[in-house]
Parts: C-alpha cells; sequence; structure tokens
C-alpha cells in the first residue's frame, strides 16, 4: 500500500513540474504581436509624379499597311477554242491599246466566208435579171421577194463569220506591260485559258483600311505618305474613293488612293504602309500614355484626390507617340498621377513630388 501511494505522488510531482514549464510558454507566444514590419505601413504615402489635365490639340495620324494594285489589270483570254498561230509580243514589255498579240487559226472561217460571197455574188446577179423580167410583167412580185429575202440572209451569215474572223486576233484592250506568256504557238485554247496579262501601272491604286472611329473624319481629296519594302523615299497619293460597306469582322472602312508611278517602282501586289493625316482636332484632352492602365475591359487611370489616388475608367481616342485622348471619364483641370502606378491601388495614399 505504500509502495502505491509512493507512485501516485511521483506521477503527480512531474505532471505539475511538466505545467509550471509549458504554461508559461504558451501565455507568452498568446500575448506576443505579430511582426509588421513597419508598423506605419498602412500609413505611409508613395510618391508620384502626375499632370494636370489642359484642353489641347491634336494633329490625327493614323497609321495602317495597304496593297499596291494596277490602274487597270486585263486578263487575255480567247473568245473562241482554236489553236494559236501567231505570237506578236514580247514578255514583259509595254504594248499599247489595240497592239496584235495572239493569231488563231481562222482557216475554216475564211472558207466558209469564201462560200458565202461567192453565194452572194450570184444572188445579186439572178436578182438583176429577176427585177428586170418584173418590170415587163414576166415575173411575180413574190417571187422576186425571196430572191431579196435569200439575199438579206446571205449577208447576215457573212456578218456572223466576220465577227468570228475578228475574235481570231486577239488584240490589247488597253496600254500596258504584259505579262508571262502562258501558251505557245500550235496549243489549243479556250476561255478558260488565261493567254497573258496587261497591266497599266504608270499608276497605281493604293488600297487600304482605316478603323471605323474615323470616318467621320477622312474625305476625299485628302494626300497620304507611305514607304514600301525596298525603298528609302517616301510616296505620296490621293484618296480618290472608299467601299460604302463596313467590314463585320474588323469594323474598318476600305479606301482606295492613286499615285503616280515614276519608274515603275510600284509593283501591283507590293505590301506598303500607309499613314493619313486626318483633320485637326482642337480642345480636346490629352495625357501621357504612361499614365493609362490596361484592364481586362477597357482602360483606367489614377486621379489624384486630396491626398489619395481614385482610380477612375477612361474612354480613349487617338494615340500618338507619347501621349492618348481621354473622351471620357475625367476632366479638365484633374491630377493624373503618371509613375508608380502599378504600386498604387484605389485610395491609397499618395505624396505629388513633380507636377506638371
Amino acid at each position: 500500500m505504500n509502495k502505491t501511494v509512493r507512485n501516485i505522488s511521483v506521477v503527480l510531482l512531474l505532471i505539475v513540474a511538466g505545467a509550471l514549464l509549458i504554461v508559461p510558454k504558451l501565455l507568452s507566444d498568446k500575448n506576443k504581436e505579430p511582426v509588421s514590419g513597419n508598423p506605419n505601413q498602412q500609413n505611409q504615402m508613395l510618391p508620384a509624379d502626375a499632370v494636370i489635365v489642359k484642353t489641347g490639340e491634336l494633329e490625327n495620324e493614323v497609321s495602317t499597311v495597304g496593297t499596291v494594285v494596277a490602274n487597270e489589270e486585263v486578263e487575255i483570254k480567247s473568245e473562241l477554242s482554236r489553236k494559236i498561230t501567231g505570237i506578236y509580243f514580247n514578255e514583259g514589255s509595254f504594248v499599247p491599246e489595240g497592239k496584235l498579240l495572239f493569231r488563231l487559226d481562222d482557216a475554216d472561217i475564211v472558207a466558209r466566208l469564201n462560200k458565202l460571197n461567192i453565194d452572194e455574188d450570184l444572188n445579186l446577179k439572178q436578182e438583176e435579171r429577176e427585177k428586170q423580167l418584173l418590170d415587163k410583167g414576166l415575173f411575180t412580185p413574190d417571187e422576186f421577194e425571196i430572191r431579196q429575202t435569200n439575199i438579206e440572209k446571205i449577208r447576215a451569215d457573212i456578218e456572223i463569220l466576220e465577227i468570228e474572223l475578228a475574235k481570231t486576233y486577239i488584240s490589247s484592250p488597253i496600254s500596258g506591260i504584259t505579262g508571262s506568256r502562258n501558251v505557245s504557238k500550235g496549243s489549243l485554247v479556250n476561255s478558260s485559258v488565261v493567254l497573258t496579262t496587261v497591266q497599266d501601272i504608270g499608276k497605281v491604286k493604293i488600297d487600304f483600311s482605316i478603323p471605323e472611329k474615323y470616318i467621320s473624319m477622312f474625305s476625299k481629296g485628302m494626300d497620304i505618305n507611305f514607304t514600301m519594302e525596298g525603298y528609302d523615299e517616301s510616296f505620296t497619293a490621293r484618296v480618290v474613293s472608299y467601299d460604302p460597306n463596313l467590314n463585320e469582322s474588323t469594323r474598318s472602312i476600305v479606301l482606295r488612293a492613286i499615285s503616280q508611278n515614276k519608274g515603275n517602282k510600284l509593283l501591283p501586289g507590293s505590301f506598303v504602309k500607309v499613314k493619313l493625316k486626318l483633320e485637326k482636332d482642337e480642345n480636346i484632352m490629352m495625357i501621357p500614355s504612361e499614365a493609362l492602365i490596361p484592364k481586362l475591359k477597357g482602360q483606367s487611370v489614377f486621379v489624384y484626390n486630396n491626398g489619395a489616388a481614385i482610380l477612375k475608367d477612361v474612354e480613349t481616342g487617338f494615340r500618338s507617340e507619347k501621349e492618348i485622348q481621354i473622351t471620357s471619364g475625367i476632366s479638365i483641370g484633374d491630377t493624373v498621377l503618371t509613375t508608380n502606378i502599378l504600386k498604387l491601388k484605389n485610395n491609397s495614399k499618395v505624396k505629388i513630388e513633380k507636377l506638371n
């Protein structure tokens, strides 16, 4: 019995000793404040530069891309299914309007035409004899009218063959530079075969597109500048027309300008970079581009108000090299922050270091 009491006493002493060691530690950890680095962090003011929004003017310039198109371009084809008997031009050479390019086999047409000419002569002679008989009352008017009808039919057939014969002479409908020759002498051709092409590139068309929002700011007669790969110089063209249909997928409109092509430097199909100066805008709001904060939907800026940065959604317009137009969201006289904007949050405390 004494041994049992002694063992219980030892256990109790161990428990009490452990409690004396552990409890003060737990109390100490509970009362200990978390480390926060700088106790004044929430009240710290971030330095930032800012600008005051003022009215200004902007000489709008739109940069886009375009394509060179020949002033006139024609695919040369045969209206008849026949063999080529002659080729009368050199590839890549200038040909005037009306220049004979190809000749087709016309032997059967000529033979049929000769036959009809002979028939016409015979019927004309017969008509002359029958008219004499008619005047003497030895020939009926109905029979004489049949003879005249036969002559008219022969002449109509002759006219048809003459038109067909003319189609065996394939000439250039415009003045221009010929393309590659796709056929050879003796080739059998038809209306689906492109024999060659002729392009008028004395002047060229520049087709390019601009976004929908610029439509009200362009007009016919305005000049554009453009550059092309391989040339250091800048070329000019004048806007002459536009496509009235808006592209639904790109929300843009296609414009066409005409450029004189001295030296034939501008080749159809070439890619060009276009700059179009639109009408000058006055009394608009412009801010530095670095003040703009892109979002998933739209854009924002930080406006300084009573020591705090206030986040405001804005809508933008034209963009220059260093500035961007603001169309709504802020007002003239507002102070817009331009630096440290990635560190700011809405209602962050701010200290203006430099104000422009």
